[in-house]
Parts: structure tokens; C-alpha cells; sequence
């Protein structure tokens, strides 16, 4: 059988084995420095397989490709910019590897030189370029809403004399490259590992898993009508929490879950979504739906929080499950609980409203934001952590960011998503 295609006059187009190492796999590994050919990824999440796709950010790859690809169900994408020329395309069973970018010259057009690895004596080869992928994935920032952004807006800009449009996107993304002999090797600062991996959290994990939940749920109508009107990302939060509350309580029952894989767990999330939609116990509060109107009256828009007073602030974080959840250090409790935060921020409402109001309604990437509002002194609020103030986040702006906590987030590991769940 061919092992050598080359997009050549007699056919041997480089899009054949490729769709057959598709047809063929369960999971999906693709690096291309160019991308703009959408429908292998697409054939990859109409399938429901899992596909890590890592792409240059460039003048050759196309936003409305990239869209598309973000779009897609199962796909995580992340980006380099510079240094970045491996083609790779990795199932767990077989390879391709070559000239070829996921471009449609490179799939048909342009000459190419590409080997397609799939016998039993290519085992050590493919588990090689594996490790090749592996560490170019690790030096690849997520691909954000924020960076996608710019990186279109640079893309479709105006050509101006100067600096090339590869320099302008570098220079509007950020320039990101993978480590080599000669480049990466300093140590990563700890904001940058933070950020990393917040962005790796929040876009990689406790996204798509909502999105992935939020579809079920809504695909197969599984939605409780006292939930109408709070929104579909918060109908998700209360799944999940009555996920954790009814079959996870505790800590081994999260702690214990291994992943799953994505037919698997979508059927269980389906099989326990038709249990929630039909119980009596739904464990939503009463409160609930006055919680949410609290959060959102008081945060969610920028100037009624620049003008917040101590009590509106108190009111709005006792809403939050994640913030009172803190009540479980406090003597006595719950009713002690708004005592003890402004305590210990020394009762500075300026400084607490301040903050709050920045990491809501600030510019650039939350993620940035974030890690300030937990790190820098100046902007640290205490009792505020990381799962408090992502809730919060979430629940103003839940197409930004889910509105997860560490409950929800338990929940999500039990279900067999692999999320950080602590």
C-alpha cells in the first residue's frame, strides 16, 4: 500500500490518508504553522472525537477558518507564532507527517512530500512524533476570544509600509514560540504559568464542558421550567449542582472518577439530566433566582458598582455559593461571615469596590486581570479566592466565562470531564 503521497498527476492527494487516519482514529493530534481547510476538523467533531489542533497564527491562516475550528465541538485549539514549522497529523493508531500544512494547496494543490505511518513496525516512530507534538503543545498559548480578536482585526487590517503582517499579529497576539536549543529555555515567569494555565482551565476545561452539558440538556429538552429566564449557562450551574449534591457528596466520589470517554460521559450526563428534569428534590434553593438578581444588580453593571456601598457589596457576595462556602472557617459561622471579610480587607470599601470593579469591567484579558486581583497587593481583596471570583465573573458575564465553582467543578470530574475540580 502507498506510503508516499505527494498531491501528484497520478492523485495520490494528501487529503486520502488523512481522511482515512480520521475514519480510522479515536482521538486527534494535528499541528499545521498555515491552516484554512476546516472540514477534517469538522469530519473529527462530527465524529465526537476529541482533536488538539495547533495552528501558526499568520497571515496564511484564515480567522474564518479559525472560527470555525473554535466552534467545533471536541476541538481545543492553541497557537504559536513564530518558530513553528512541524506538520503533523496523529491518531491514536497511525501518522502523517511531511511538507503538508491543513490548507487546501496542502491537502491537493501544491507538489508535497508526505509519509503516512501505519504498520506495526512504525509503533516507536508515531510514539516519537507524539512527543514531538506533546511539547510543542505545551509551549502553545490557548487561542482566547481576546487573542482571536486581535488577531483577526490585524488580519483583516489595512497593508501599510512597514512591518509585515506576520510582525503586526505577532505583535498583536503576542509572540509565542516553542522551545528549541536555542530559544525557551529561561524559566517561565509565575504570572505567565499562572495565566497559562487559568487560560488552559477556563477554555480548555470548564468551557467546553459546559457547552458540551448545556447542549445535552437543551438537545433532549432535560430543563426544569423554574429555571426559565436565569439563563442557559446558569441552568448548567444548578445541573451540576444537584449532580454533586445527589450523587457525589464527599470526597471520593470526585476524587475517584477517571475520564471518560466523550460517548460515555455524554450519555451519562443525559441519563442523570433526565433524572434531574423529573425529581422533586431539584436542590435549587429558593433563593436561588433572588441570589442571581443580587449578583447582577450589584456587579453587573459599571457604574452601579462604582457606587456600591459596603452593604450592597456584602449583599452581592453572600449570594456567591463559593464566598460563602468560607463560612466553614469562620466561628460561628454563616451570619459571622460578612464581619470577618471586611475585618480582615481593615473595612476599606474603596479598595474592596475598586478591585471588584476592575476585575469585572476591566480592559483586556480577564485572565490578566484575575491573576492581579489575586496576586498583587494592591488589588487583592481577602476571602475573595479563585473560585469566588470566577463564579462571580461567570455569573455577570457568562459568555466570557462559565459560572463554575469548586462544586460545580467536582461535579464536572465526577461526570468524568478532565477538569481541575480543586
Amino acid at each position: 500500500m502507498r506510503r508516499i503521497f505527494s498531491n501528484g498527476p497520478e492523485g495520490d492527494y494528501v487529503r486520502n490518508p488523512l481522511d482515512r487516519l480520521i475514519a480510522g482514529g479515536a482521538q486527534f493530534q494535528f499541528a499545521s504553522p498555515y491552516f484554512n481547510a476546516t472540514a477534517p476538523v469538522e469530519s473529527v467533531s462530527a465524529a465526537g472525537r476529541p482533536l488538539h489542533l495547533l495552528i501558526g497564527l499568520n497571515e496564511a491562516t484564515r480567522p474564518d477558518a479559525v472560527a470555525k475550528a473554535r466552534r467545533a465541538p471536541g476541538v481545543t485549539v492553541r497557537y504559536l507564532t513564530s518558530r513553528f514549522h512541524a506538520k503533523i497529523y496523529l491518531s491514536d493508531r497511525a501518522a502523517l507527517v511531511g511538507s503538508s500544512n491543513l490548507t487546501s494547496a496542502g491537502l491537493e494543490g501544491n507538489r508535497e512530500g508526505v509519509l503516512l505511518l501505519d504498520r506495526p513496525e512504525d509503533f516507536e516512530a508515531i510514539e516519537q512524533l507524539r512527543a514531538v507534538f506533546q511539547n510543542l503543545w505545551d509551549s502553545a498559548p490557548s487561542l482566547t476570544d481576546a487573542v482571536f480578536e486581535r488577531f483577526e482585526r490585524t488580519w483583516l487590517g489595512t497593508r501599510q509600509p512597514g512591518p509585515t503582517r506576520d510582525e503586526l499579529i505577532a505583535e498583536a497576539v503576542g509572540k509565542a514560540e516553542p522551545a528549541t536549543i536555542l530559544v525557551g529555555s529561561a524559566q517561565k515567569s509565575r504570572q505567565r504559568l499562572f495565566l497559562d494555565t487559568l487560560h488552559r482551565q477556563i477554555y480548555e476545561q470548564y468551557q467546553p464542558a459546559f457547552d458540551d452539558i448545556t447542549g445535552i440538556l437543551v438537545e433532549r429538552n432535560l430543563r426544569r421550567p423554574e429555571l426559565e429566564g436565569v439563563g442557559l449557562a446558569n441552568e448548567t450551574n444548578r445541573f451540576l449542582n444537584w449532580v454533586r449534591l445527589t450523587h457525589a457528596p464527599g470526597e471520593a466520589a470526585w476524587v475517584q472518577a477517571t475520564v471518560r470517554a466523550p460517548e460515555v460521559r455524554r450519555a451519562e450526563v443525559a441519563r442523570l439530566g433526565a433524572e434531574w428534569a423529573a425529581t422533586t428534590d431539584n436542590k435549587v434553593p429558593a433563593v436561588y433566582i433572588p441570589w442571581l438578581d443580587n449578583v447582577r444588580r450589584v456587579f453587573g453593571d459599571r457604574e452601579e458598582l462604582s457606587r456600591a456601598s459596603r452593604e450592597a457589596l456584602t449583599e452581592g457576595l453572600m449570594s456567591l455559593h463559593a464566598f460563602t462556602e468560607q463560612q466553614r472557617h469562620v466561628l460561628r459561622g454563616e451570619k459571622a461571615l460578612p464581619a470577618e471579610f471586611w475585618s480582615v480587607n481593615g473595612s476599606d470599601v474603596a479598595k474592596v469596590r475598586s478591585s471588584i470593579l476592575e476585575l469585572v469591567h476591566g480592559a483586556g484579558d480577564f485572565s490578566e486581570r484575575l491573576h492581579d486581583f489575586l496576586y498583587d497587593p494592591k488589588k487583592k481583596v481577602q476571602h475573595i479566592g479563585r473560585f469566588t471570583a470566577l463564579e462571580l465573573y461567570g455569573t455577570v458575564r457568562p459568555d466570557d466565562c462559565p459560572p463554575v465553582n469548586g462544586r460545580m467543578a467536582k461535579a464536572l470530574r465526577y461526570l468524568g470531564y478532565d477538569v481541575l475540580a480543586a
